[in-house]
């Protein structure tokens, strides 16, 4: 019997170094960035949305409840921040510039109304007479 207390040590140590090496292997599905999280509550929302998205009975769309989530926390923000979603970025940035290309003027609005920058040249407004101001 106390030939083999030498070998104890090293089959330990040989178990505990295939257990690493294999647990290492191992493709678990919560991430460390998930078990380390700083704020449970922002991770709240993510695990919310994928266990609507594998787990609901119907087929759910979950791109419209993050979008329908988002609007709903910036409209709790204030009431002028709101989410534009990529589809509608180029349409949302031409209004924001004040660029009006159907009857050729840069505009501006100011208290609910528009107020003519200047015509385009050659545009439908500059040809029919239509300054600044």
């Amino acid at each position: 019997m106390n030939k083999f207390k030498v070998y104890i040590p090293l089959i330990v140590g040989s178990c505990l170094a295939v257990g690493t090496f294999i647990g290492a292997k191992l493709n678990f599905q919560d991430g460390g960035e998930q078990i380390f999280a700083k704020n449970s509550k922002k991770d709240k929302l993510n695990r919310l949305i994928d266990y609507i998205d594998y787990e609901y009975v119907d087929q759910v769309n979950t791109d419209s409840i993050v979008d329908v989530t988002v609007n709903g926390i910036l409209e709790n923000l204030d009431p002028h921040s709101v989410y534009i979603p990529v589809d509608a970025y180029e349409d949302a940035a031409n209004d924001m510039r004040g660029n009006f290309v159907g009857i050729g003027v840069n505009f501006y609005v100011y208290n609910d109304t528009i107020a003519i920058i200047n015509p385009i040249e050659g545009g439908p407004a500059y040809e029919a007479g239509i300054r600044g101001g």
